[in-house]
């Protein structure tokens, strides 16, 4: 994986991280008078703030994927004899 990829990997995860963080804390705040008008509305904010951790921790999952093996090595890989029939009698 290069080093880009790895580091927006990186920024995805810790996205999801905090976004998740801030989900929870405002569940909790909820019944709080600062919170309880953003989490009584038609959309609350926790949801919107889950949704973007469910988004920032696929990103993450897309990012950090690794590439398929070529048919080249596993056709290699199927064709190496097992050792006991690799040593001369």
């Amino acid at each position: 994986m290069s080093t880009a990829a790895r580091s927006w990997a990186t920024g995805f995860y810790w996205i999801g991280v905090a976004m998740a963080l801030a989900c929870i804390a405002f569940v909790v705040a909820g019944n709080t008078e600062f919170a309880w008008r953003f989490e009584h509305t038609g959309f609350p904010l926790s949801w919107a703030l889950g949704g973007g951790a469910t988004l920032a921790f696929l990103a993450f999952e897309l990012c950090d994927s690794s590439p398929s093996v070529p048919r080249e090595a596993e056709d290699r890989s199927a064709q190496l004899s097992p050792r006991w029939e690799a040593v001369e009698p």
